[in-house]
């Protein structure tokens, strides 16, 4: 994915040390890397590190006391595709024994700090994108929007922690099960607005595409949504396009990536207001405070105001 930094208000430039998190993650790599990782001993944690914080969530929440968990990208104004892996971050990754993180070119970065790794082989990683939703780089690669992904990682975190700790095999199963089972508020919530016929919507950048997905909610303008989120301009025709659609109403809602703004983005946002199109506001990382559960179910409350008045 192309540098985005510079179109970006709210990210900061200043690399962000990796700081140790009650969030739990596991890597991402080939399956050919997840066979030589020594077994823990009974009184030794398991090391984790997860690229994202959300992810490291998943992995506290299937680990439990039998995990030490760190995640380097905890800042919500840290661009994860721009960020600059420091030696801090090149010890944590050589420690670890599981690494978690989206892949799919969402955090590059990962890649190269694995390879350079004295440890790479004995690595047992997780590619979130890659390796459980089968997203390939070039697609969008914001999964973790996808309600089904957090419960195929539990399993899948479950799994790596069951090989590395076979004694803890049935408590990491019990774990992942209760993670799941926690999420139900929101599968309930996807399953009561999700509209009975596919609802026209236009999006700043693909962030929400996987949720709106699972709304039945249809993308009218993905061009113009994927060259924002390139970081490049979109064609002339893309953006009349999307004028046009905000003008002659024919989309119930605007999704607004509120972390990217470019003037383009800004002029639409602008059209959408003095247009009347109701704004749903999303972000792309997670806000201090909120765990994933809450994060999600803010941005669905807001939607459900949008959807309820149709």
């Amino acid at each position: 994915m192309k540098n985005k930094i510079m179109q970006k208000k709210w990210y900061s430039l200043i690399a962000v040390g990796c700081s140790a998190s009650l969030l739990l993650l596991s890597g991402c790599a080939d399956n050919s890397k997840t066979t030589t990782s020594a077994p823990a001993t009974s009184d030794t944690k398991i090391k984790i590190v997860a690229a994202e914080n959300f992810y490291g969530e998943v992995a506290k929440a299937v680990g439990g006391n039998r995990v030490e968990v760190t995640s380097i990208l905890d800042n919500p104004n840290v661009d994860p595709h721009d960020y600059e892996p420091t030696a801090d971050t090149s010890k944590l990754v050589n420690d670890a024994q599981v690494i978690v993180y989206n892949g799919a070119g969402y955090d590059a970065w990962m890649d190269k700090v694995i390879k350079s790794s004295s440890s790479a082989k004995s690595k047992s990683s997780i590619l979130v994108a890659e390796d459980i939703m089968g997203v390939k780089e070039g697609e969008n690669e914001h999964v973790w929007y996808d309600p089904a992904t957090m419960p195929k990682l539990a399993i899948k975190i479950a799994d790596k922690l069951s090989k590395l700790d076979p004694t803890h095999k049935e408590a990491f199963n019990q774990r992942a099960q209760s993670y799941i089972k926690s999420l139900d508020p929101l599968k309930e919530k996807v399953q009561k607005l999700k509209q009975e016929s596919a609802t026209n919507i236009d999006v700043s950048e693909p962030v929400f595409d996987y949720m709106a997905k699972a709304l039945n909610l249809k993308v009218n303008n993905s061009k113009f949504a994927r060259a924002i989120d390139e970081g490049t301009d979109p064609a002339p025709s893309d953006i009349v396009s999307l004028q046009n659609d905000l003008k002659g109403k024919k989309v119930q809602l605007f999704v607004h990536n509120i972390q990217n703004s470019t003037p383009v983005v800004d002029n639409i946002v602008k059209l959408a207001n003095s247009n009347g199109t109701p704004i749903v506001k999303v972000t792309e990382t997670e806000p201090k405070g909120k765990n994933y559960l809450q994060w999600m179910m803010d941005q669905l409350d807001d939607v459900a105001k949008v959807l309820d008045k149709k």
